[in-house]
């Protein structure tokens, strides 16, 4: 009697203490909070990883990204294994999260495990193609694995973009044969568009103005959502997921030329196409490049110089093929030829995708405008061209590459221009010169206007 007494007190006090203990339980989680964000109002950081770790103790599960603060905190006092370790956790608790993909990378990258920061940066892009500062990021992760053509290549999307940092560009350039990623080649693949939802059209011509301005995607992500007045919704979607005439209008949008605000609906979109993200195909691009310019060895060298005639893109893989290895000079002007070809279709793809940055630094700077103008003037007229048309398409047809010196080529070719407001087609040439980060316009003309 007196033992089912004792049990039936436990169970009646267990009963009524219970919502008491919660009541004790989130007001302390509550309270963890305060003394954290009070503590780092204070520059107490220790103290305040101290609070939020029991923070995460009680209610981590529920708040991931309690983890990731208590993560970043770690990491900003060198905490490096601890803040992985919550990284870690944040990420499980919230796979589809691309910003705490982002930041357990870094952490990784910083633990030099370079492998993990891969997987995170790659797992991230291909959720998020239009990821600015992750290409940065894995740009510098395949610098320190000296894979230098692969880092020129993530530090171009990077630019592509909207970044403007050129540290990385310094030490990848003497290194890299900065090969230029075919935006032609990728027309047909998924149309995606990155892009910000938002309820009023002045706002979203706003933002369109502040990323031509440089502002990049991530930077009004994030000051959108720490506005919580503002109603904003971001991510990537295809052509698809829009109304067929929408999707119609923008069917034939360049990749990474300039954003357009876009109505659907009751809200407007700030949208921009980006391409999506595959480092598979760029390894295997730059496995076809390295076949294609390395000499095939042959018993006899062909008598005629190939500098006494031109090469042609077309004929390039025939011209490689009839080279021996032991031709020194061969090799070393057929690289030069491949180079320029690769600087062409970068020129082109700068100027179709209206990357005025690119465009810009595809010449020289002892580039002789036409009629008389000054470097600064005519660098004024091409970036008022290249922003005035909402889109602009570029053909270019049978190349064909002159040596003139050593280090001067001479490139002339059929380009045909078509924007929403203008259309010619003319023969050109272009002098380019070997310079220290690569073959850069010396000298452009227009030989010949052809009438259609």
């Amino acid at each position: 009697m007196i033992k089912r007494l004792i049990i039936t007190t436990l169970l009646t006090s267990t009963v009524f203490l219970t919502p008491a203990l919660a009541e004790d339980k989130a007001t302390s989680f509550k309270e963890y909070l305060e003394q954290a964000n009070s503590y780092i109002k204070s520059y107490r950081h220790f103290e305040a990883s101290d609070a939020l770790k029991e923070a995460t103790k009680l209610g981590g599960a529920k708040h991931p990204s309690l983890h990731m603060r208590l993560g970043i905190l770690y990491y900003g006092l060198g905490l490096i294994p601890e803040a992985i370790a919550e990284g870690e956790r944040a990420v499980h608790l919230a796979p589809s999260s691309k910003w705490y993909k982002y930041d357990l990378a870094k952490f990784y990258y910083v633990d030099r495990q370079f492998e993990k920061a891969e997987d995170q940066f790659t797992t991230l892009l291909k959720i998020d193609p239009g990821f600015t500062l992750a290409y940065y990021y894995l740009s510098e992760l395949y610098f320190k694995q000296k894979q230098y053509d692969m880092a020129w290549l993530s530090m171009n999307r990077a630019y592509r973009l909207g970044y403007k940092g050129q540290l990385l560009e310094t030490k990848i350039g003497p290194l890299s044969s900065k090969p230029s990623e075919s935006l032609v080649a990728l027309d047909n693949a998924p149309k995606l568009f990155r892009f910000i939802k938002l309820s009023d059209e002045s706002q979203a011509q706003k933002l369109t103005n502040e990323i031509w301005n440089g502002k990049l995607f991530e930077n009004l992500e994030l000051e959108l959502r720490k506005n919580q007045s503002t109603l904003a919704d971001f991510g990537i979607m295809t052509l698809d997921e829009l109304k067929p005439d929408i999707a119609e209008s923008l069917q034939n949008k360049k990749p990474y030329s300039r954003p357009l605000v876009i109505q659907t609906g009751p809200d407007y979109r700030v949208m921009q196409r980006v391409l999506p993200f595959d480092p598979k195909k760029w390894q295997q691009a730059l496995a076809k490049t390295v076949s294609a310019s390395k000499p095939a060895a042959t018993k006899q060298i062909e008598s005629t110089p190939p500098t006494a005639a031109p090469i042609t893109a077309t004929a390039m893989a025939s011209s490689t093929t009839s080279v021996t290895d032991t031709s020194t000079n061969t090799d070393a002007l057929i690289t030069s030829k491949l180079a320029a070809f690769y600087a062409l279709e970068a020129w082109k793809e700068a100027w179709e995708t209206q990357d005025v940055r690119s465009y810009l630094s595809s010449y020289s700077p002892n580039f002789t405008p036409n009629r008389g103008l000054s470097m600064e003037a005519w660098k004024e007229k091409r970036t008022k061209s290249i922003f005035r048309p909402s889109s602009i398409n570029i053909e270019i047809e049978d190349p064909v590459v002159e040596s003139l010196t050593d280090n001067q080529l001479l490139i002339t070719f059929k380009q045909s221009y078509t924007s929403d407001s203008y259309h010619d087609i003319v023969v050109k040439t272009l002098t380019m010169e070997k310079e220290e980060n690569g073959w850069k316009i010396i000298k452009e003309r227009e030989v010949k206007v052809i009438r259609e």
